[in-house]
């Protein structure tokens, strides 16, 4: 299931997202870097008022950026990001990750269980959904995005996900069970250690934590 080749991947995917954000946002701030070229009047303080600016951009847009590269990897070429699911989080930046529950369980629709993104994914790609289960598998490393942990979950419906949080998983080990809040991404199977596959979804985690902390 989660190897730590997995990672060696998402490593070179960071990379790739880091480098085409870079240019991207480079490619958004062109017209203002052109008119500095020429107009070597601007002052220190607006270039470094451009500077604050391209680093919000970048932040804005780079765990968007990273998943769009990651999820063909992550789902072994079964799926990709669609631009609904890429938006939302651009949009809500700020909230992947975030380490108060608070600041998004109003978010979430508590009418969409596992068994509805099973169904048809489409309909639940910009909206946040809560599932709880328990952890049996997790990891964690350092790649150039920051922190990044990937866990599966399984419900009380037997209906894995397979999580990707920006950030450090701290006391969540597998056996555990834990609560994840996130954006569906895409629907795709693995193969089990029974020789059969397992359906899962693919989400993109806003908060993560063990039950009851």
């Amino acid at each position: 299931m989660l190897k730590k080749v997995l990672f060696i991947a998402l490593l070179s995917v960071a990379l790739t997202a880091c480098g085409s954000n870079f240019k991207e946002t480079t490619t958004r701030s062109g017209a203002s870097s052109t008119s500095f070229a020429t107009e070597q009047t601007v002052s220190n303080e607006n270039t470094a008022q451009q500077a604050s600016t391209n680093e919000v951009t970048d932040k804005q847009y780079l765990f968007a950026e990273f998943l769009k590269d990651g999820t063909p990897v992550l789902t072994e070429d079964q799926a990709s990001m669609e631009q609904t699911s890429y938006d939302f989080i651009a949009k809500n930046s700020d909230l992947f990750p975030s380490t108060d529950k608070s600041k998004v369980i109003n978010l979430v629709d508590k009418s969409v269980t596992t068994k509805h993104l099973n169904k048809n994914l489409n309909l639940y790609l910009s909206k946040f959904v809560k599932i709880s289960g328990d952890v049996i598998d997790i990891e964690e490393d350092n790649i150039p995005i920051g922190t990044t942990a990937i866990v599966y979950i399984s419900d009380k419906n037997d209906n894995t996900v397979m999580a990707v949080y920006p950030g450090a998983s701290g006391e969540i080990f597998e056996g555990d069970v834990a609560t994840v809040i996130g954006v569906p991404i895409a629907n795709f199977s693995y193969e089990n250690v029974s020789g059969g596959y397992t359906n899962t979804t693919l989400l993109a985690a806003s908060f993560l934590a063990k039950e009851n902390q």
